[in-house]
């Protein structure tokens, strides 16, 4: 039988459907969408058609033709092609004329993925070609940000989450496409799925890999494996989860004080600032672990591997044995080699209370949300949790804080969640507001890794948390008994 996921559990096939996306998922869907684009906005409706794909190593000339618009009587003269290349940022190459017949050419390109753009005299860009990647642009961030133009793998995951629980097969094969484009192929990281990569240049990617992104991203992956009808398509995708899995069992750590945990994930610089892609990170994170857990629960009904149910009751055990701390009453940040890290984080608790519901440890699930309440926080007429107790000045993180409207939903406490939800969405937090543009924060914290700029993690996390609230597929609910098909 297949099954619907949601928030009550599984509903039976031909059940009265559960009612659709609200309002502000629906915007937050769309908003989610445009991210998957250059950000560009042409102004004209031409195009521009190079004469080959151009491969990121090519070097050589480089030419196209301009296909005018429909706007009647629109020259073609007086107009230039800018050309572009990404690799780690965008570097322009230069500019050339569109001749009389539309052509326009260029002697040589530098090494990255090829950008064209058509522009006026006025400096507008009336078109731009790009190659498609399936990757979004994880926050809507100007040239010249260092967050401009590159992909996360977690947010990568969260948007392919968001489009399967808003019922967009395209946009989901799109956005899976783009996700196996940062996983490692062969080597000693086989599976893997990098950190982060330029959105249009992800084969250059940095080979960071940490666990927690990796979890996600798996996990993400495996949801869309399960939506799959038998084909070429499917066997490549199970393929390539089957892989992310293997690189997930590989972390754990075997023996020792992190015995049954999985560490940190691999890469890292040296002291002499090389970066060895496969320098071992020997700390665990409780957000890691917790990440795990439900990814490694999931392979097992997915994949029908009983090694991964098996390694997830391991590891459920053994975040609760070394990862909670019993005499405070919480979830540590995590655990090293050299013992715990008593940081205060609020996504431990938040997560950590999804998990403990979800593996059937519901006493101390009540006490761990409660914790959260040690994070709770307002900032410019908005209302939510910081990442930690008491910012100064006082911040509220969007995503954290509609990670404790979903602790509160599996918890049991809807009325709750809405309320978390409203108070965060209804003010401030939105910008401009009616767009579910959510910034990350509500204002920039170098220290705590926080920014204002709108982001996916932030717009995807709250999709997700109204879905679950209507009873519709969202994250971390696996245990409601949804059947792959």
């Amino acid at each position: 039988m297949t099954a619907v996921l949601g928030l009550a559990g599984a509903v039976p096939a031909g059940a009265d459907p559960a009612p659709g996306p609200s309002a502000r998922a629906a915007q937050a869907w769309s908003w989610i969408e445009g991210q998957m684009g250059t950000g560009t906005a042409a102004t004209g409706d031409a195009g521009l058609v190079p004469d080959e794909p151009y491969p990121a190593s090519w070097t050589g000339p480089v030419s196209g033709t301009v296909v005018p618009g429909t706007e009647e009587g629109a020259p073609l003269t007086g107009l230039v092609v800018e050309v572009l290349v990404v690799t780690d940022r965008e570097y322009d190459v230069g500019t050339a004329p569109v001749a009389a017949d539309g052509t326009f050419s260029f002697p040589y390109a530098y090494p990255g993925t090829k950008v064209f753009r058509l522009v006026d005299a006025d400096g507008a860009i009336l078109a731009e070609h790009a190659p498609p990647t399936g990757l979004l642009r994880s926050f809507d961030a100007p040239r010249g940000s260092h967050l401009h133009g590159r992909v996360f793998s977690y947010d990568q995951a969260l948007a392919l989450l968001a489009a399967l629980s808003m019922g967009e097969e395209e946009s989901a094969a799109t956005l899976a496409e783009g996700l196996l484009s940062l996983q490692q192929y062969g080597g000693a990281q086989d599976g893997g799925f990098v950190t982060s990569a330029a959105s249009l240049y992800p084969e250059g990617a940095l080979r960071e890999f940490r666990t927690g992104n990796h979890a996600m991203a798996t996990y993400a992956l495996l949801r869309y494996l399960a939506t799959l009808p038998e084909g070429a398509w499917r066997d490549r995708v199970a393929d390539s989860a089957a892989r992310a899995v293997d690189w997930l069992l590989a972390q754990r750590a075997a023996g020792g004080p992190l015995e049954g945990l999985v560490t940190g994930g691999h890469g890292a610089y040296t002291p002499d600032w090389r970066f060895d892609a496969d320098a071992a990170l020997p700390w665990a994170s409780t957000e890691h672990n917790l990440d795990a857990w439900h990814a490694l629960r999931l392979a097992g009904t997915v994949l029908g591997d009983p090694a991964a149910s098996s390694a997830a009751d391991s590891l459920g055990d053994a975040v609760a044995d070394r990862l909670w701390d019993a005499d405070r009453g919480r979830f540590l940040q995590g655990r090293s080699p050299d013992g715990p890290d008593l940081g205060e984080a609020l996504d431990v608790n938040s997560w950590g209370a999804i998990f403990l519901a979800a593996s059937g440890r519901t006493a101390l699930a009540g006490t761990s949300l409660a914790r959260a309440s040690l994070f709770a926080s307002s900032a410019l007429g908005t209302a939510g949790h910081a990442p930690v107790p008491s910012p100064s000045p006082p911040l509220v993180w969007a995503e954290g804080t509609a990670g404790v409207a979903l602790a509160q939903l599996r918890t049991g406490d809807a009325a709750g969640a809405r309320a978390t939800l409203e108070a965060l969405a209804g003010t401030g937090a939105a910008e401009p507001r009616g767009t579910a543009r959510w910034a990350a924060a509500s204002r920039e914290d170098e220290a705590l890794s926080m920014t204002a700029t709108p982001a996916i993690g932030a717009a995807a996390w709250v999709l997700l948390v109204e879905q679950a609230a209507e009873g519709q597929p969202s994250l971390w609910d696996e245990s409601t008994g949804a059947s792959a098909p």
